[in-house]
């Protein structure tokens, strides 16, 4: 019989909101903050969207309004 692989879990601190490189935050969620952004280093530079609370990858650069929403220009 064989044995199971162990799926290692690394807990990361930081979340895609709170890279400096995401940008085109959008589509709020049923209470009102935003769940999705675009990245120019995942899903084929940027044409897809991605979730902010996605863990961060290794072009991760810490955003220095702390991760809050995007000023609307309206």
């Amino acid at each position: 019989m064989g044995t199971k692989k162990k799926i290692e879990v690394v807990a990361t601190r930081y979340q895609c909101r709170h890279c400096a490189h995401s940008y085109d935050w959008h589509s709020k969620a049923l209470d009102g903050h935003l769940i999705l952004c675009r990245c120019p280093y995942k899903m084929e530079g940027g044409k897809y969207c991605i979730f902010l609370s996605d863990p961060t990858c290794e072009h991760f650069i810490l955003r220095k309004d702390d991760g809050k929403e995007e000023e609307s220009a309206e």
